[in-house]
């Protein structure tokens, strides 16, 4: 009986991919299976069974399978290592979902953060674990330096130097782009996990208490070189935080040998010998004077503690399962669902809280953008220059009848026109083109440029004033090449500055034409402001982590609708004006959903929404395959009450994106709203 209960607390154990990094897992899983830590070495799967059954006889491991779906089929795996390389990531990820089986999975997690999405979204639909292999972060380690930290054992800190350089280039996965290949996503990833260890998170004194709280980044300055195959070869990240702290990072495979990071204080600094397993740990005063050595414990080789997190999270789900919510503005991430307020399946989240879902997400973010910046790209991504390219692209200016689902189109443009506002009187239509506005005259066809002198590159973010005399748009100056928001107007007076502060992205006016909403980047962070029309003091709305887009006010100025990534998803919120009662109001576990805007008679809110395979859950890009989705009200209830609208359903696919509807073009009857597809030039 003891037997076999005690077999049956143990966690059998799968390793997808034989290569190095596997051999390291499977030592640490053989080694917690010798000391009797309820932990087995069950089955390997590779795509050639003589090398499965040659892995599996070499580290003592059960069963070798020849596919990894046959792994995935085994019914008494209970956690599945992914050991490919990072381009591989995520179609096996894929195949073992497919089986409802949980994941370990080896950073980096996936390639990009296009793949990451996809591969939480689905462990969220399948109610599986799911976690990304960052090693570093299961360390005891990483308690001892933060208790020294907590004890002011260095005083304040104030940076933190890293850098893993290894001559490694010779290895053929790290030279190949097609393999996901170079320095950040192998080395790179550890030398920014040591600052968001160390400087991400800072600890706040609350009377005797220490708590930990969020410290934003606010600017990242980076380069790189590469290698001869175009990855990255050897990269430099230098990270400012919001409270003034300083990371410098360096990653390299060209580089000599070098892994090591020092976090340094007002009163003394730590040394850690090797950012990846931090096999010792040196406290040193103001004057460099060594206090204290510690060599943190190992049970196998470091790679263990990961798996026994894993363990402990599968053996409780009752504590580390929690199910997907409507999340309000500063709310944990596992809060309890409300079924009165949530319209999607029981989804749910499992995952350890050394690696939530959340962080793995912020990490492959900051990669690609760091990867964006160099100009570097895998040959299974599409190129942002390739994305973004749009010379001699045409565009189709439409309207759409949501009584009668037909389309009808008003002009075809040889050129790329974005973002139709529908005049108040009904008459006309603007829009953005090249820079400048111009004026459709609906009933004639007739087109006019609305003067704007100086102001003439203009963004799709722009609104009519309620009084006819112009209209508010976003404009980047040639100081800085940032948007700011400007006045232009119909009878040629010069165009008036609002908001000196920039970037700020226009979207909304309250109806009495007293109030622009606007989205505006502040010290790092995407939120959602509010300013006079006239100019003034601008005032925050949101602060929740992520991008906080597309506000626009209803008819009668009481609510604000926008779009905020901070769920996981981009998806349509709502709240009052003055920024109170923050809704998700819609829950699409696939598609990215962009700009509600609602209707003039508050009925009806439509949307462009991407599928998550084509965009990162921020971006917002031209030349993709859109949707365009409605949701009705249902019920007589304030906005912000999910339950009074109706789920989204499609009501037309277009080829299109940024600048098909960035702002509020529903026509005054309520029944029809213009927006803009296109062709892409051949």
């Amino acid at each position: 009986m003891n037997k076999t209960r005690m077999e049956m607390k143990k966690l059998k154990m799968g390793i997808l991919g034989c290569g190095y990094i596997a051999t390291k897992m499977a030592e640490a899983v053989k080694g917690l299976e010798k000391q009797n830590l309820g932990v087995e070495a069950y089955a390997v799967a590779s795509r050639e069974l003589a090398k499965a059954q040659k892995f599996a006889k070499e580290n003592g491991f059960k069963k070798a399978y020849g596919s990894y779906e046959e792994l995935a089929r085994d019914p008494k795996v209970d956690l599945i290592y992914i050991a490919t390389p990072h381009s591989h990531h995520f179609d096996c990820a894929k195949i073992c979902l497919e089986h409802n089986k949980n994941l370990l999975i080896e950073k980096a997690f996936c390639a990009n953060t296009k793949q990451a999405t996809q591969i939480i979204a689905m462990a969220h639909e399948k109610g599986t674990f799911l976690c990304e292999a960052m090693w570093t972060r299961f360390l005891p380690a990483v308690q001892m330096v933060n208790d020294w930290i907590c004890a002011g054992k260095i005083g304040k800190v104030e940076s933190v130097e890293a850098d893993f350089s290894q001559p490694i280039s010779h290895v053929e996965r790290l030279q190949n782009p097609a393999l996901a290949g170079g320095a950040l996503l192998d080395l790179g990833i550890y030398s920014l996990t040591f600052a968001d260890l160390f400087l991400g998170t800072t600890f706040v004194r609350d009377n005797k208490t220490v708590k930990p709280a969020v410290n934003p980044i606010v600017k990242i300055d980076s380069q790189c070189t590469k290698f001869s195959t175009g990855v990255d070869a050897t990269d430099w990240v230098n990270i400012t935080y919001e409270n003034g702290q300083k990371a410098f990072l360096k990653a390299s495979i060209t580089a000599p040998w070098h892994n090591e990071g020092t976090i340094y204080g007002t009163k003394g600094s730590i040394w850690v010998k090797n950012l990846n397993d931090m096999e010792e740990l040196r406290l040193f005063d103001a004057t460099g004077k060594l206090l204290k050595t510690v060599k943190p414990p190992r049970l196998v080789n470091c790679y263990e503690y990961e798996v026994l997190a894993c363990k402990k999270a599968l053996e409780n789900p009752g504590k580390f399962r929690h199910e997907i919510c409507d999340v309000q503005q500063n709310a944990p991430r596992n809060c309890k669902r409300d079924a009165s307020k949530s319209k999607s399946s029981s989804n749910s989240v499992w995952e350890c809280p050394e690696m939530p879902h959340a962080k793995t997400l912020d990490m492959m973010e900051m990669m690609d953008g760091l990867r964006a910046n160099w100009g570097v790209n895998y040959p299974f991504e599409i190129s942002p220059n390739d994305t973004w390219n749009r010379s001699g692209d045409k565009s189709i200016l439409q309207i759409f009848d949501v009584e009668t689902g037909k389309v009808k189109t008003l002009h075809k443009f040889d050129c790329v026109i974005e973002a139709p506002n529908w005049s108040l009187d009904g008459t006309f239509l603007t829009y953005n083109a090249g820079g400048r506005i111009y004026r459709y005259t609906i009933a004639t066809g007739k087109i006019e440029m609305v003067p704007s002198y100086f102001v003439d590159n203009c963004n799709n973010d722009h609104v009519l004033a309620p009084d006819g005399s112009g209209l508010y748009v976003s404009h980047h100056t040639k100081e800085d090449g940032l948007s700011r928001i400007y006045k232009i107007f119909f009878d040629g007076r010069r165009p008036e500055l609002i908001t000196p502060l920039a970037p700020s992205y226009l979207h909304g006016i309250s109806p009495d034409g007293m109030e622009l909403a606007y989205c505006a980047e502040r010290n790092g962070e995407y939120d959602i402001y509010t300013i006079p029309a006239v100019g003034g003091n601008e005032t925050r709305l949101t602060t929740a982590k992520g991008l906080n887009d597309g506000p626009e006010y209803d008819s009668d100025g009481a609510y604000i609708w926008f779009n905020s990534v901070r769920t996981g998803r981009m998806q349509a919120w709502c709240m009052k004006a003055d920024g109170t009662e923050q809704t998700q109001i819609t829950d699409d576990p696939h598609w990215n959903t962009w700009f509600p805007h609602i209707s003039p008679d508050k009925k009806r809110v439509v949307m462009v929404a991407y599928h998550e395979s084509d965009v990162r859950p921020g971006e917002h890009v031209p030349n993709k395959n859109v949707e365009l989705r409605l949701i009705e009200r249902t019920r007589k209830a304030a906005p912000t009450k999910p339950h009074a609208w109706t789920q989204a359903k499609t009501i037309l696919k277009l080829f299109g994106g940024q600048g098909t509807i960035n702002v509020n073009s529903w026509a005054p009857d309520s029944k029809r709203f213009a927006f803009v597809s296109y062709k892409k030039a051949k």
